[in-house]
């Protein structure tokens, strides 16, 4: 039952990251179009509405995933997102797909495939696989180290900025995944529905934060890389949850994936401002 259920949480994963990346991929679709047409009263903004509404839909349907898988093989599948967005921009917004590009593409299929037919958890979560205190502490302990690093980095005219606020938004991305799970283990669903709704708009802010101190292209791989590994290591060192090096391996593989597909385009300048 409990392979059935990670298979359900496995197909709801894929539909949560595909609705967010291509909900994006339509805003900037109705953004260009309202930018020619020079008015926001036009069938563009209508088409902006459905693009916000997949991306804002997103949230509830990754909680929903999370219900039944665990987080090492959720948070690995938006790299998956990333795919659809890349191959949205090619075929809607027209841009040029890179050989490059394309072996990104294969770096996250293969990690994903490895990441999932090697899992080795349940779907299932109680309190006994809970650490609660491991949890606190180590998620105070990062994001101090990381305002810390954002404010020395102020002090330098924001120097590194793109990677330090990139990590700080992967990181509450990563904790917004992690509480998520939680809230299925009933003694802890209120104070961590609670979390999820602290993280979630907090993750957006810092986001659009790195967004006006470095380019996209130098934020997002750090943003998205810390999010899939920091919310596997949360799965792992406070729910009880296991990984192999197999799915290590996959872990890899996505996150290079990532960094490839994010940093090294040409004159991709669309894709970069979606991601």
């Amino acid at each position: 039952m409990a392979d059935e259920n990670i298979i359900i949480g496995l197909i709801i994963g894929i539909v949560a990251y595909i609705s967010l990346y291509i909900g994006k991929g339509i805003q900037k679709y109705a953004i260009e179009g309202i930018k020619e047409e020079n008015s926001i009263k036009n069938k563009n903004s209508g088409i902006w509405a459905i693009g916000t509404i997949l991306t804002g839909l997103y949230m509830f349907i990754q909680w929903a995933a999370l219900f039944f898988a665990p987080i090492n093989i959720i948070a690995p599948l938006e790299g998956i997102g990333l795919i659809f967005l890349l191959l949205f921009s090619h075929y809607i917004l027209k841009e040029q797909i890179t050989q490059i590009e394309i072996g990104g593409i294969f770096f996250i299929i293969g990690g994903t495939i490895l990441v999932t037919m090697f899992n080795i958890n349940g779907g299932s979560l109680n309190m006994s696989h809970f650490d609660l205190f491991f949890f606190f502490w180590f998620s105070i302990t990062i994001l101090v180290i990381e305002v810390i690093l954002i404010l020395i980095s102020k002090l330098n005219d924001y120097k590194l900025a793109g990677i330090i606020i990139g990590l700080t938004a992967g990181t509450t991305n990563a904790l917004q995944t992690v509480s998520k799970r939680i809230t299925t283990i009933p003694e802890m669903t209120i104070y961590f529905t609670i979390a999820t709704f602290i993280f979630a708009p907090l993750t957006l802010l810092i986001t659009q934060f790195a967004f006006t101190k470095a380019k996209a292209s130098q934020v997002v791989p750090y943003f998205m890389s810390v999010s899939i590994i920091l919310a596997s290591l949360i799965g792992v060192l406070a729910l009880s949850g296991k990984i192999n090096w197999i799915q290590v391996i996959g872990i890899v593989l996505i996150v290079i994936g990532v960094i490839i597909i994010s940093v090294f385009q040409k004159e991709n300048e669309n894709l970069k401002e979606l991601i």
